[in-house]
């Protein structure tokens, strides 16, 4: 059996195409994003209190998935290079570059 020889390459205009599937997750991480106002997946700088360090810089994680129903009286289990703090421990966040 023979494949039919293709003749033609039709390039669209616009970014370059994904070549994988969407994250299933991002719909989640972005609900998480918005109920608990912390920018979930970003490099960020974080200043804590009632932590042992003062503050943590790198990307912003879930080091485990929240309860359902999502809630934003629960913390959130986070993480940022390398440092693990709760949602409530954070007194202040900024975006690195």
């Amino acid at each position: 059996m023979s494949l039919p020889q293709q003749n033609e390459f039709l390039f669209a205009d616009g970014p370059a195409p994904e070549l994988h599937p969407p994250d299933p997750r991002a719909g989640f991480y972005r609900e998480v994003s918005d109920i608990w106002q912390l920018p979930l997946g970003e490099r960020v700088r974080i200043l804590l209190r009632g932590h042992d360090l003062a503050e943590a810089a790198g990307r912003l994680e879930l080091e485990r998935a929240p309860d359902l129903p999502l809630t934003a009286r629960e913390p959130l289990h986070l993480t940022a290079g390398g440092v693990s703090f709760l949602s409530t421990q954070v007194e202040s966040w900024s975006l690195l570059g």
